[in-house]
């Protein structure tokens, strides 16, 4: 009787939460960012979080009131902020939230949910220790006639839950400390190409400002600060000024205003920058939405170079540099880019730079079909705001995904060619940094 009650409980739980969802999609139908089949990862995790919650409270049964609170409220938060999320991101789009909410609500899911993935995953493992034991108990149940009940290890479970507290405390500091601890990274790069009056000319790279997820225009005036202070000869911003749409931009532009060098500060598109992540209500809209944006570089005097070229001059010589809309090997982000166009009035001259946001267009086209490119500049990939970097390791999830997922990366031959990736001065998702701080990259340039 007592199982067909809990089984039935377990049931009615999964019955609730199945409506839940389907309210939730019901309501996004109207107007839910695209992004939101990512919410989908987070649907099994609720599945997960009722099936483990007997399990989970059974251990802290005879502990005080007060840590069965705490411990209730620690469980049920993720899910809790969850609904609520969903819920009021289908009924407001997230990119018209106060920034402190669009940013962080988001940011303590994540962290949330590692913390909860973590717990779960070492209660299975719990289980598989103990499996042995309670497949003997099983057995002398059955034997005996009597109910069988499976055991865990309390003290196993409480060390875990303090484990995943510690790791959930580590991703707090890097999304209130990190995420703004700038760092200059100083990249010399030899060229015999090089003409003679570029030799020690210094570029700064930034990438993936993500406009979006910055607390206010303050925190982003100390990185511009910082950037002047170089005194580079030129600025590039290798894409994705954006999350969502242009708007993003405005509470910025006086600040990004302040940038500047003597050969200019240029600029491409990213994945982000095309309006793809939310839904518009017509295509007109998007297509505003993007000239907008071109707008906004033209009034804060940054070149936007899509799919063009500048000629640079220094002394008796030139270099070409180009640039290209955001072209992927990823159908998600598509190839817009078209390098044929960009360099188009320039062939004769013999030493090219590209900015190309995404990595992959490196080793998918450029070094292979365009090979008076010596250098390719970009970003992308914010070497997944995580990772570890030192003397014996170089170790991020993003060489998961990528090849060329941080740093310099150099192809030698009859004609060499090098990629810089940027690690990005901004955020998306998960509005921290772990081990990887946001970079500002100062490129020199030598003949030889």
């Amino acid at each position: 009787m007592a199982r067909n009650q809990t089984l039935f409980k377990t049931i009615l739980k999964l019955t609730i939460l199945i409506v839940i969802l389907a309210v939730v999609v019901v309501i996004a139908g109207i107007e839910f960012p695209n992004y939101a089949v990512r919410m989908a990862f987070f649907s099994v995790l609720l599945l997960t979080d009722i099936l483990y919650w007997q399990a989970f409270h059974k251990l802290f049964s005879e502990d005080t009131v007060l840590s069965r609170l705490i411990t209730g409220i620690l469980y049920w938060a993720p899910f809790t902020m969850l609904v609520t999320f969903v819920i009021t991101a289908a009924l407001v789009p997230i990119n018209s939230w106060l920034p402190f909410f669009r940013i962080y609500l988001p940011g303590s899911l994540i962290v949330l949910y590692i913390g909860k993935t973590l717990l779960i995953v070492f209660m299975l493992i719990s289980d598989l220790i103990m499996l042995p034991v309670n497949l003997t108990e099983y057995l002398r149940c059955r034997r005996l006639g009597t109910t069988f009940i499976w055991s865990r290890s309390k003290m196993m479970v409480k060390v875990f839950l303090v484990f995943s507290t510690l790791v959930m405390s580590l991703f707090i500091t890097g999304m209130f400390h990190w995420v703004y601890d700038f760092r200059v990274k100083h990249v010399i790069i030899s060229m015999d190409d090089l003409p003679p009056s570029f030799s020690g000319m210094t570029i700064v790279q930034i990438s993936d400002l993500h406009l979006g997820s910055w607390r206010s225009p303050q925190t982003l005036e100390k990185a511009v600060k910082l950037i002047n202070d170089q005194n580079a000869d030129l600025i590039v911003f290798t894409g994705d000024m954006v999350n969502f749409s242009s708007a993003e931009t405005y509470p910025f532009a006086q600040v990004l205003r302040k940038l500047h060098a003597p050969l200019g500060v240029f600029a491409v598109k990213g994945n982000h920058d095309y309006g793809d992540y939310i839904s518009w209500k017509t295509p007109a809209d998007k297509e505003k939405n993007i000239r907008n944006l071109n707008a906004f570089y033209k009034s804060i005097g940054w070149k936007l170079l899509d799919n063009d070229h500048q000629v640079l001059a220094r002394g008796y010589d030139s270099i070409a540099l180009a640039g290209v809309e955001n072209w992927s090997i990823s159908k998600l982000y598509g190839k817009r880019g078209n390098l044929k166009k960009a360099l188009k009035g320039v062939e004769r001259i013999g030493f090219k730079i590209l900015l190309s946001h995404d990595p992959t267009h490196w080793d998918a086209e450029v070094r292979w079909t365009y090979p008076e490119i010596e250098l390719t500049l970009s970003g992308h990939t914010h070497a997944m705001q995580m990772g570890c970097e030192s003397d014996n390791i170089r170790w991020s999830p993003a060489q998961w995904k990528f090849t060329e997922w941080a740093g310099l990366y150099e192809q030698n031959g009859s004609h060499e060619k090098y990629l810089y990736v940027n690690r990005g001065l901004g955020h998306i998702g998960y509005p921290g940094r772990i081990g990887i701080r946001p970079e500002i990259t100062v490129i020199q340039l030598v003949r030889g």
